[in-house]
C-alpha cells in the first residue's frame, strides 16, 4: 500500500519563493539540461559534450543563486580566484584541461541532483515510512544492529534522505518514551542516533549510488571500482561488529548508573517485521540495479553512471505503482507528482549538487597547479611507504572536514596530487580506498560533514555532540580498522 505523506520539508524549504514561476521554470530548465549535458558527456566524451557540460554548469551556477547559502557562495569565490590563476598561466592544453574540470564538475552536480530524484517517490511511499517505524521501534538489544543496518541499506537507494527520514522518527519515539523515563532520553538519542549514522557513512564505500564512487573513480585514473567495493564491503561487516561493541559498552555503563539512581529499565517488546513494506523496497531497489545493469551492458558506460541514467525512470515507475495502488487518488495528482520530478525533486538538489561540484572543480584543478616535481623531490616525500600515504590520506580527509573543507575538495585535492607522483608507487584501487574510507570517517567524525548538518537540520543535534561526544571512539577507533584493511588489501593487489 502506498499513500502520500506530507511534502518533504528539504525541498520545500529548498525552493526559492521570490522571483515567480518564470525563475522556477529557468532554474528546472537550467538543472535539465546540465543533466543532459552530463549524460551525453558519459555516451560520447567528446570535445563539444565537454564543453556544453562545462559551459552549462558555469550557468547553473549562475542562474540557482536563490538556493545558495554561504557555503556554496563561499565555494563559488573560490573556484572563481583559482580559475582565474589557471587561465593565467594556461596555454593551449591548459584551456582544454579547465574545460575537462568544468565538464566533470558538471557530471557531479548532475549525478547529485538525479540521485535526489529518487525521494520524490521516497517521501510519498508509505513502505518507506512503515520501515523506518519499524527500525525506530526495536528493543534495545535488536535497535543498533536494525538502525545500522536499515540506515546502511537506505542510504544505497536515498542517500542523505535517510537520515532525513530516520533522524525525525527516532526523535519522536524518544520524546514518547521520555514520558515515561524521562531519565533514558539522553542516552536512547544518542545510542539511536549514533546506530543510524554509523550504518549510513559506511554504504559509501561500495555502493554504486554514492556520489563518493563516482568521485573516486573519476578522480584516481586505474582504480578497479569492484575491487574497492569487495574491500568495502567486507569493512563494512567488521565496522558492524565495531560499532555494536562500542554501543553495548555505552549501554552497560548507562544501566549501571541507572540501576544505582533507582530508575526501572522497562521492556520493550520486538515489533512484527514489515515484510510487504520491505519486499517492496527491495523490489524498488532491484528495479534500479537492474535497469542501470541492462545500460551498461548496452552501452559499455561504468555502473555508477548508467545508475545516475536510471534514478529518474525508476522516480517516475514508483510513483505511478503508488498511483496505481491508491485508484482514489485522480490523476491528475499523479501528473503533478511526476512533473515535480523534473520542477521541484531534481532542483531541491541544487546547493548538495553545487557544493559537490565546486569542491570537486577546485580540488581538481587546484592540485594540477602545484608543482607536482617539487612535491615529489621535497625531504618529507622522499621514499616515502606507500602503506604511511594511503593510511595518513585516510586521516587527512575527515581532519580537513573538521576545520571545514568540504570532502570533496579534500578527496579531489589529495588525490589529484598524489595521482600524479609515479614515483612514490601507489597503487590506484588502494588509493582509491584509502580516499573512500577517509570519506566516510568524516561522516561520523566530522561537525561540518553532510550527516551532522542534515542531522542538527532534522533534529538539532549539534554537529559537535554527533560527532566528537557521541561517535569520536567510534571514528578512531574505525581508522584504526581501516588502517588494518589497507595494509590486508594493499598486500593482495
Amino acid at each position: 500500500m502506498a499513500a502520500p505523506l506530507d511534502t518533504d520539508p528539504d525541498e520545500a524549504s529548498a525552493y526559492p519563493s521570490a522571483g515567480g514561476s518564470r525563475l522556477k521554470t529557468l532554474i528546472a530548465v537550467c538543472c535539465g539540461l546540465l543533466c543532459i549535458a552530463a549524460i551525453w558527456t558519459v555516451f560520447e566524451p567528446s570535445r563539444a559534450a565537454k564543453l556544453a557540460g562545462g559551459a552549462l554548469f558555469v550557468v547553473f551556477c549562475v542562474v540557482c543563486q536563490s538556493y545558495f547559502s554561504l557555503r556554496e557562495r563561499a565555494l563559488l569565490v573560490i573556484a572563481a580566484l583559482v580559475t582565474a590563476i589557471a587561465f593565467w598561466h594556461a596555454d593551449a592544453t591548459g584551456i582544454q584541461d579547465i574545460i575537462d574540470d568544468l565538464s566533470r564538475a558538471g557530471y557531479l552536480a548532475a549525478f547529485m541532483m538525479l540521485m535526489t530524484s529518487l525521494r520524490a517517490g521516497a517521501n510519498t511511499s508509505i513502505s518507506v515510512l512503515t520501515i523506518g517505524e519499524y527500525l525506530t521501534s526495536q528493543p534495545p538489544g535488536r535497535r543498533y544492529v536494525a538502525l545500522h543496518i536499515g540506515g546502511h541499506f537506505m542510504g544505497v537507494l536515498l542517500n542523505f534522505g535517510a537520515i532525513s527520514l530516520l533522524g525525525p522518527l527516532i526523535k519522536r519515539g524518544v520524546e514518547a518514551a521520555s514520558v515515561r523515563t524521562p531519565q533514558l532520553s539522553e542516552i536512547r538519542l544518542r545510542r539511536q542516533i549514533s546506530a543510524l549514522s554509523r550504518g549510513f557513512s559506511w554504504f559509501n564505500l561500495w555502493a554504486p549510488t554514492a556520489i563518493a564512487q563516482a568521485v573516486v573513480i573519476t578522480t584516481v585514473p586505474g582504480a578497479n571500482a569492484s575491487l574497492i567495493a569487495i574491500s568495502g564491503i567486507l569493512m563494512a561487516i567488521v565496522l558492524l561488529g565495531v560499532g555494536w561493541g562500542e554501543d553495548r559498552l555505552t549501554g552497560h555503563r548507562a544501566r549501571q548508573k541507572l540501576v544505582r539512581e533507582g530508575v526501572p529499565l522497562p521492556a520493550v517488546p520486538p515489533p512484527d517485521p514489515p515484510y510487504a513494506a520491505i519486499g517492496r523496497f527491495l523490489v524498488v531497489s532491484a528495479t534500479l540495479v537492474g535497469l542501470a545493469w541492462l545500460i551498461r551492458l548496452a552501452s559499455g558506460i561504468p555502473l555508477v553512471s548508467a545508475i545516475m541514467i536510471a534514478a529518474v525512470p525508476v522516480s517516475l515507475v514508483w510513483l505511478f505503482i503508488q498511483y496505481l495502488e491508491n485508484p482514489a487518488h485522480p490523476w491528475p495528482e499523479f501528473a503533478s507528482r511526476a512533473r515535480g520530478v523534473f520542477t521541484q525533486s531534481i532542483p531541491a538538489g541544487s546547493p548538495e549538487a553545487a557544493t559537490l561540484g565546486l569542491a570537486g572543480f577546485i580540488g581538481i584543478l587546484g592540485a594540477s597547479l602545484v608543482d607536482h616535481s617539487w612535491l615529489a623531490e621535497s625531504t618529507f616525500m622522499n621514499g616515502v611507504n606507500p602503506l604511511l600515504v594511503y593510511i595518513s590520506v585516510a586521516a587527512i580527509v575527515p581532519l580537513a572536514s573538521c576545520i571545514g573543507l568540504p570532502p570533496m575538495m579534500a578527496v579531489t585535492f589529495v588525490g589529484g596530487i598524489l595521482v600524479n607522483m609515479p614515483a612514490l608507487g601507489l597503487q590506484p584501487s588502494v588509493l582509491g580506498l584509502s580516499l573512500l574510507i577517509g570519506w566516510g570517517l568524516n561522516l561520523t567524525g566530522s561537525p561540518f560533514s553532510a550527516a551532522s548538518l542534515v542531522l542538527y537540520r532534522v533534529t538539532g543535534i549539534p554537529g559537535t555532540v554527533h560527532s566528537w561526544r557521541w561517535n569520536g571512539v567510534f571514528t578512531i577507533l574505525s581508522w584504526m580498522v581501516a588502517s588494518v584493511v589497507i595494509v590486508i588489501v594493499n598486500a593482495v593487489v
